[in-house]
């Protein structure tokens, strides 16, 4: 129940909302047809900018976690879901290891200090006990955060030139995210596109540090074990052959007889296996083998080489921990995704040139050829 001081800071924000034509999305929020565009603090209306993070623009469809919703939202929102065997739920802003925008699954519901928080697990196997007012509701559509940060980026590239205006980002496609163009005369690397006499170098960008740095699927039969198949090896051959070295070893050693020897979760599927590992020359390999020359990393992380640095610019390669994580593949019981990501916040080193950052770009603009 509100008291009466805010009853009476609430009925001015909604007096003046109705004066610009706003309506309440939720105590406090105000906008147009679910999108919150102001928002009251001490009882004013400030306007707020619709692209300030994910959280604000789906304020409106994440579940109560405190106060007079909150019972009925965990009985409607949560319960029905507990212990699925595949995502139901989408995260509105990051928690721990867990992205904005990631898959979820229910585990568990607990109240901890009169907050509603509840256990989850991501698709690359990452657990965390989050908040409920950070997950979106079921049903209620949303943007990936991978792919709204790929495209904000890419429009930050093409503001200074750097890539072709009607160049689109890959999405969840197999193609680089992003290219930029090296206009310094007479460079050349074997291999790479001459755009009107200027090279393209191809790009990745990951929204933080707990993106996947690399997935390849492995299979277990009686004739070969667990093996690498040979598809999937001839699309990924130098992140296959670090999977040979490190993981199948571990799995024929803890797991002999195939998937019967695993351990089972509560929702039936296998438990997933996380593997320190103490560099990050999986994740090298799988961006060569994707013919990848930059990685960006949000987050504050920064720009990388993959490789030699072909800009010139002095970009540091990715160095830093990683983690393998080997995870049950939902309807093959036989096969497992093995995903390669830097381990935890401080795993992926940063770097010191940062493409998101005005004076970074500028710079990146005049060693490519594109200022003097």
């Amino acid at each position: 129940m509100l008291k009466f001081k805010e009853y009476i800071l609430e009925s001015y924000a909604s007096d003046r909302a109705k004066e610009l034509g706003l309506q309440r999305i939720g105590r406090g929020v105000y906008g147009w047809l679910g999108k919150v565009t102001h928002i009251t603090r001490k009882g004013q209306l400030h306007q707020i900018k619709e692209s300030d993070n994910l959280f604000e623009e789906q304020q409106a469809g994440c579940i109560s976690g405190k106060g007079i919703n909150a019972e009925r939202h965990k009985e409607k929102y949560l319960n029905p879901y507990l212990k699925s065997k595949t995502a139901t739920h989408t995260t509105a802003r990051k928690h721990g290891n867990i992205a904005a925008g990631a898959n979820i699954r229910i585990h568990k519901v607990s109240n901890i200090e009169g907050v509603t928080h509840a256990h989850v697990s991501d698709e690359n196997g990452n657990k965390e006990v989050v908040p409920v007012s950070k997950i979106i509701k079921p049903g209620v559509k949303t943007e990936n955060a991978g792919h709204k940060f790929e495209n904000a980026f890419i429009d930050h590239l093409k503001k200074h030139g750097l890539m072709d205006k009607d160049a689109q980002g890959a999405g969840s496609t197999a193609g680089t995210d992003f290219h930029v163009i090296n206009k310094k005369k007479g460079i050349k690397h074997p291999g790479k596109l001459q755009h009107n006499g200027a090279e393209e170098l191809n790009g990745e960008t990951k929204q933080d540090h707990s993106a996947a740095m690399g997935q390849i699927t492995i299979h277990h039969d009686k004739k070969r074990g667990w093996h690498v198949p040979d598809d999937a090896r001839a699309k990924r051959p130098e992140y296959a052959k670090h999977v040979d070295r490190h993981i199948i070893p571990y799995m024929k050693k803890n797991y002999p007889n195939g998937p019967k020897d695993q351990r089972v979760t509560e929702s039936g599927r296998a438990a997933s296996d996380r593997i320190p590992h103490p560099d990050m020359e999986p994740a090298k390999a799988y961006l060569g083998d994707h013919h990848v020359d930059l990685l960006h990393v949000g987050g504050g992380k920064g720009s990388y080489s993959v490789g030699k640095d072909k800009t010139g610019h002095g970009l540091p390669e990715i160095s830093g921990k990683g983690l393998w994580t080997v995870r049950d593949k939902a309807k093959s019981p036989n096969a497992r995704t093995v995903m390669f990501q830097s381990h935890g916040v401080h795993g992926l080193n940063p770097s010191h040139v940062n493409l998101e950052n005005e004076e970074h770009v500028k710079a990146f603009k005049k060693t490519l050829g594109h200022t003097r």
